[in-house]
């Protein structure tokens, strides 16, 4: 499994339906283009890698989690949690 989406998984695993409160608890202040229906941090790697984690809330509920991959301050890739009927992560190239 690529490192991306163990990464993932381990933030589905800790934070899919979990409180809003929680996620503050954990990962502090969200960026400032954060709203009420999602929040942003930011995970830097080697300097011109970045990651950008995103928390989707439905009433303040954790209902969704995905990953964008930076480089160069480009967006190159994202990976999410699709939970449907066969749970699976997808990983979208650009």
């Amino acid at each position: 499994m690529d490192k991306q989406i163990q990464k993932l998984k381990r933030l589905v695993d800790g934070f899919l339906h979990t409180h809003r409160e929680d996620i503050l608890k954990e990962w502090g202040k969200p960026l400032k283009h954060s709203d009420n229906e999602i929040w942003f941090y930011k995970q830097y790697h080697w300097g011109i890698c970045r990651d950008e984690i995103a928390f989707v809330f439905e009433e303040d509920i954790v209902a969704d989690i995905m990953i964008a991959q930076y480089i160069f301050c480009v967006e190159y890739q994202n990976i999410y949690y699709y939970e449907g009927q066969d749970p699976e992560y997808k990983v979208m190239k650009f």
